[in-house]
C-alpha cells in the first residue's frame, strides 16, 4: 500500500538523498533540501517524492514541480503521478494561476504525466508571448531554465489558454541556426575574422548535421519533426564571451514515442547519421580541401560537435550520444573509439 502525503520535517534529508540516488552524477549535485514536498510512503519507507516551489510572476502566483523522482524498485505503479496530483491540489489549494515543470527533451515517461495533465511545452518565444521579456527573464532564473541544456519547459494556466507558435521543422531549423548566430556573436571582440569563420562555419556544420539527421529519420517508420530546445541558452551565451563555443540543442524528434524495442534503433540511427556527418567534414580536412580554411575552420567546429555527440550522460546527452548508447553498446563504443582517434590524429 502507497502513501502519499506531505513530508515530515525530520524526512528531509532521506528525501534529498533518494533524489541524488535517483538521478545521474551531474543532476544530482543540484538537488536541494526539500521544503514544500509530497512523498511517497511504501512499509515505512520513502519510495518517491515531488518538490515544488511558487514563483510570482507578474500578476500570476505559478506553482513550479521542482524534482520528481521515484525509487526504481516501484516504477510502473503510478507514483509520480499520484505525486504530482498531489502537488497541483495544493498549489489550487494556495491560488495559483498556472503550474509548470522543466523535463528533459527525450524523457517520455515525464512528459507525457505532465501533457496527460493539460501541460503543454512552450518556447522562449511562448513565454515572451504569454508573459513578456520580463516574465521569460522571471521564469528563467526562478527555474534551472537558463542552464539546463535540453530540457523543455511545460506550462499548464489555470483559467487562459495558452498562446503557442505550431510546431514546423522549417521555421524551427529557421530558429535553430539564428539563435545560434545570435549567441556566438559576442566572438566579434575576438576580430571580425574570427568570427565570420566561426559562424559561418559553425552554421553549415549544424546545417549539415541536421540534413544528415533527416536522411537517418527516412530509415525508420516514424514521424520526425525538429524542434529546439531552449533550455540552457544562457551557459552557451557566457562560453561565446570568453571565445568558447557550446550550443543550445537541436534535433529531430519523432510525434509519438513507442515502447516497441525497435524504436531505439530509430533514434540510435538518427543520433548514428548525425555523427557519421561529422566524420566525413572531419575527413574531408585531411584532404587537398583542407588548404581551403573555411574547410579547416568546418573541421574544428566537428571534432566539437563530434566530441560532444559521444556523451551519453546530461547535461549533454541531448546531442545524440545517448540514443547510441540505449539502442547498441557495441555501436557506441565503436563510434566512441573512432571520435577519440580521428580527434587525436587530426
Amino acid at each position: 500500500m502507497i502513501d502519499i502525503r506531505v513530508m515530515r520535517e525530520d524526512e528531509a534529508q532521506a528525501v534529498r538523498r533518494l533524489g541524488k540516488k535517483t538521478f545521474e552524477w551531474f543532476e544530482s549535485l543540484f538537488v536541494p533540501k526539500p521544503k514544500d514536498c509530497y512523498v511517497a510512503v511504501e512499509d515505512d519507507k520513502i519510495v518517491g517524492a515531488v518538490l515544488y516551489k511558487y514563483m510570482k510572476v507578474g500578476h500570476n502566483k505559478i506553482g513550479y514541480v521542482d524534482y520528481l523522482f521515484t525509487d526504481k524498485t516501484v516504477h510502473g505503479k503510478g507514483i509520480g503521478s499520484q505525486l504530482v496530483d498531489a502537488c497541483i491540489k495544493t498549489m489550487q489549494e494556495e491560488g495559483c494561476s498556472g503550474y509548470s515543470a522543466i523535463v528533459r527533451d527525450d524523457n517520455v515517461g515525464s512528459w507525457k504525466l505532465f501533457v496527460n495533465r493539460g501541460f503543454q511545452r512552450i518556447g522562449l518565444n511562448d513565454l515572451i508571448k504569454n508573459f513578456g521579456l520580463l516574465g521569460l527573464l522571471g521564469h528563467s532564473f526562478k527555474t534551472p531554465l537558463f542552464i539546463a541544456t535540453g530540457m523543455e519547459y511545460y506550462l499548464k494556466l489555470e483559467k487562459e489558454t495558452i498562446s503557442t507558435k505550431k510546431e514546423n521543422s522549417f521555421s524551427q531549423i529557421l530558429n535553430y541556426l539564428i539563435y545560434t548566430i545570435l549567441i556566438l556573436m559576442p566572438t566579434l571582440t575576438f576580430g571580425f575574422e574570427r568570427t565570420f569563420y566561426v559562424i559561418g562555419s559553425l552554421v553549415f556544420v549544424i546545417g549539415i548535421r541536421i540534413i544528415a539527421g533527416y536522411i537517418g529519420s527516412l530509415f525508420s517508420k516514424e514521424d520526425w519533426y525538429f524542434r529546439v530546445t531552449d533550455g540552457g541558452y544562457v551557459i552557451p551565451v557566457i562560453a561565446s564571451l570568453f571565445g568558447g563555443i557550446y550550443l543550445i540543442s537541436g534535433n529531430w524528434y519523432p510525434r509519438v514515442y513507442r515502447k516497441e524495442t525497435d524504436f531505439n534503433r530509430s533514434l540510435g540511427l538518427t543520433a548514428l547519421s548525425q555523427w557519421i556527418s561529422l566524420f566525413f567534414i572531419v575527413m574531408l580536412n585531411r584532404t587537398s580541401l583542407g588548404d581551403i580554411e573555411i574547410i579547416d575552420s568546418m573541421a574544428m567546429m566537428a571534432e566539437i560537435l563530434m566530441i560532444i555527440s559521444i556523451i551519453p550522460l546530461y547535461p549533454v546527452a541531448t546531442f545524440g550520444g545517448k540514443r547510441i548508447f540505449d539502442w547498441n553498446k557495441w555501436i557506441f563504443i565503436i563510434v566512441v573509439l573512432l571520435t577519440i582517434v580521428t580527434v587525436y590524429f587530426n
